[in-house]
């Protein structure tokens, strides 16, 4: 289906695309083997577009396609590259714009990946080297630059594809727990009350109380969100979705969860003195050390 991506092309809006499809155009193949067909005012932009395309499709390079193709077209990057996503989310331990990151999620490789702040969390970094194509829901605006401060790093080691706008192209609004309850996905019953304002209070109790349960439970609510995106990518992507409840089983094993059911109306931010594993010097360090190494 990537293949039928036209809009990004210039001169192709929705009137021009309608024409060509009409005109028996819908794909890249088609204008290449056809271009005597292509109305004269886009035929030379159009023909140049669509031999890029065919050349970053041959060679893997879905960059090209995050960073070229129209928003309505993005959805069918997920029906080329599915199998090849790292999905992720990110909790903070505040609202503000500059809270520091406290767990990481990530489904890398059909394998369930957790960073955790002050144990192991700038091997995200190692991660990053290792993704064809990084997906959040929302991660434009919060979790990718939240990533790139935390770390001192100017940009993503790989491209970045944010599935809110796909979702939202293929009739799915709103926030990520509004999109699930559209999709009839339930979350296993301990994290269905949990949201990102109780995961600051797990994230203070861990750490002022070493409450294990609270790790816990902030660790699979963060995973539960990184796994409702590999079902919502196979909807996007028109596939049949895996079965909800087996992927849950893959959630990190619950303790026993502590009570969210009641989150103090002020939420008390854990202020650490120092940035721990996430401390500028260390992942300028980090950094510089893998780019000798490699």
């Amino acid at each position: 289906m990537i293949h039928e991506a036209l809009r990004h092309a210039v001169g192709v809006g929705p009137v021009r695309l309608a024409q060509l499809h009409d005109g028996g155009i819908r794909c890249w193949d088609d204008v290449l083997a056809q271009p005597e067909r292509i109305p004269n005012a886009i035929r030379e932009a159009l023909v140049v577009e669509c031999q890029r395309c065919s050349e970053a499709h041959a060679a893997r390079d879905v960059s090209y396609f995050v960073h070229h193709l129209h928003q309505e077209d993005k959805w069918r990057i997920l029906t080329e590259y599915l199998e090849e996503i790292t999905f992720f989310d990110i909790e903070t331990d505040g609202l503000e714009h500059d809270s520091r990151i406290t767990v990481i999620a990530c489904w890398h490789r059909g394998q369930l990946e957790t960073f955790v702040e002050h144990e192991n969390l700038d091997a995200f970094l190692t991660l990053l080297d290792d993704v064809t194509l990084l997906a959040s829901f929302n991660g434009s605006s919060f979790d990718v630059p939240r990533v790139l401060d935390a770390f001192h790093i100017p940009d993503l080691p790989c491209p970045h594809l944010d599935l809110r706008w796909p979702a939202y192209h293929q009739g799915l609004s709103g926030g990520l727990k509004e999109i699930l309850r559209q999709l009839d996905v339930q979350r296993p019953d301990d994290l269905v009350d949990v949201d990102g304002e109780v995961a600051i209070h797990l994230w203070d109790r861990w750490r002022q109380n070493q409450d294990a349960a609270a790790r816990s439970q902030l660790l699979r609510y963060c995973a539960s969100d990184v796994l409702a995106l590999v079902v919502l990518a196979s909807r996007i992507a028109r596939c049949e979705p895996p079965l909800a409840d087996a992927l849950w089983r893959q959630l990190p094993v619950a303790a026993a969860a502590p009570s969210v059911a009641s989150v103090p109306d002020t939420l008390r931010v854990f202020d650490g003195g120092t940035f721990g594993a996430g401390s500028p010097r260390r992942m300028r360090a980090f950094r510089s050390r893998r780019s000798r190494s490699g």
